[in-house]
């Protein structure tokens, strides 16, 4: 019988023994995570779908976030594979599920769990309360009336709550179960909800979708945004973050990624914002076909030359300026008549004509300018001309900064006003100003369009809000 015994738990101890055997060589193949990362040629990222991070569709630019991980993913060689996120906890149940590698949730309090590991700092900033406009807002924490604040559960929001709750006490909230942060702002903007919590670099897009929200006060904190990794045992990849993150910092480019996109944000119009979220309902419609087609024949983003429109005529077919431009993309008579329109009243003649000549523009320009620059510029072009955008270019490159680089190229085109500089200059003065101003309104107007157009598709895939299962949160509780 002991024989027996023996023999079975010999079997046992042997079959235990190959089946770990087999799962350790099927997990382990003597490589790093890094390694396995580099030797497969994919970079799997947990990323929160939403702007500045990322924007989820096709456009000139796909987010601050996105394009930092993007450059850290050609340091590696490696392609990126997106999974996209509502909030921080779903991007950390991706980490701890083995899904991504790599875990972006932008600027936000640290984790509190300890299976995930955050990275050195890329950026830091300030967070609001924010409110509608059309009420009395408080002005400190200690004015927030309890459980007026409300923000979407597993959110970012929600863990900045959790954070003041240590230093408040008395501090209460409610949580919007099956949410998300854009149906909260939604929610603050139509004044259903009285108060939210938003990070300062989101806020500065989205006060242009929902203007009626407004800055109660900042916060004191500043909470920094760091990559997450899963905290399983090999840091290889955190420790290539960290490099990578120190060096993109070092070579400024960390600074040219964050000026590209909020330094056209810095302005913000209420008045001009209402506006145009009444047009794109209201005019945009009438013209979309032509923009379309035109974006089609010439290569362009639709939503691109509809917000160019908008800037030269706020989408008004009879528009005409004191020096004698007319119709929608605001034609003279020479470049109607270079493009073929005959018509500079008529809308499909007018935004074919517009689209060609920019891309007549486009094509002229240095073959080494690569997108989004390449965009910026040809929009400077078509206000400034080539001539002169071509003057400030070689400035740019005199100064010892990139002419390739619209963020370089618009710090010295105002040159061009100042009898020092432009004396030097092949095409003589310019009002070097104006196309900088220029190009950011037209970014600000693509912008919005493209947040608007993003939330009616994401609006499908929301769960319908139950505002009846709001309830009161406390950590304490």
């Amino acid at each position: 019988m002991a024989a027996i015994y023996n023999n079975i738990r010999f079997c046992l101890v042997r079959f235990l023994y190959i089946g770990l055997l087999l799962n350790l060589n099927a997990c382990s193949d003597g490589l790093s995570h890094l390694e396995r990362i580099q030797s497969k040629g994919i970079l799997r990222i947990g990323l929160i779908a939403a702007p500045p991070l990322y924007f989820p569709d096709e456009s000139l630019i796909k987010g601050y976030d996105y394009e930092i991980i993007s450059n850290y993913a050609n340091s590696l060689g490696a392609k990126l594979e997106i999974t996209r996120a509502d909030t921080i906890t779903e991007v950390t149940t991706l980490l701890k599920q083995g899904k991504v590698h790599i875990g972006i949730a932008g600027n936000s309090p640290s984790s509190p769990d300890e299976s995930i590991l955050g990275s050195i700092p890329y950026d830091h900033d300030k967070w609001h309360v924010i409110g509608n406009r059309s009420n009395a807002l408080p002005t400190s924490i200690d004015d927030i009336t309890p459980s007026t604040v409300v923000v979407a559960k597993g959110s970012k929001p929600a863990l900045v709550m959790a954070e003041l709750k240590n230093k408040k006490p008395d501090l209460f909230w409610l949580e919007l179960p099956n949410g998300n942060n854009r149906q909260v702002l939604e929610q603050v903007n139509l004044n259903n909800f009285k108060l939210s919590v938003i990070n300062a670099e989101v806020y500065k897009y989205y006060r242009y979708l929902y203007p009626e929200i407004k800055i109660a006060f900042t916060l004191d904190e500043e909470y920094t945004s760091v990559w997450l990794t899963n905290n399983n045992g090999d840091i290889s990849i955190l420790t290539s973050i960290n490099k990578f993150i120190s060096r993109y910092k070092k070579s400024g480019m960390l600074e040219k990624s964050y000026n590209t996109y909020f330094r056209h944000l810095n302005t913000f119009n209420y008045t001009d914002s209402l506006h145009y979220l009444r047009l794109i309902k209201t005019k945009l419609p009438l013209y979309r076909r032509y923009f379309k087609h035109a974006a089609l024949d010439n290569e362009f983003d639709e939503r691109f030359l509809a917000a160019i429109s908008y800037q030269e005529s706020h989408w008004n077919e009879k528009a005409r300026s004191p020096t004698g431009v007319r119709g929608l993309m605001m034609l003279t008579n020479d470049t109607a008549k270079r493009v073929g329109v005959e018509d500079r009243l008529d809308p499909e003649q007018s935004i074919m004509g517009g689209a060609k000549y920019l891309n007549i523009l486009k094509a002229s320009l240095a073959e080494r300018i690569m997108e989004p620059d390449r965009s910026w510029m040809t929009l400077a072009s078509y206000n400034i001309g080539l001539g002169h955008l071509e003057d400030a270019r070689i400035l740019t490159e005199l100064a010892g900064d990139n002419p390739n680089l619209w963020i370089d190229v618009e710090k010295h085109l105002p040159k061009l006003s100042q009898k020092k500089w432009h004396k030097k200059t092949k095409h003589g003065y310019a009002r070097g100003h104006e196309p900088v101003a220029f190009v950011r309104r037209i970014r600000r107007y693509y912008d919005i369009l493209r947040l608007y157009e993003q939330e009616e598709i994401l609006e499908q895939f929301d769960q319908p809000l139950d505002l009846a299962e709001l309830h009161i949160t406390s950590p304490t509780l």
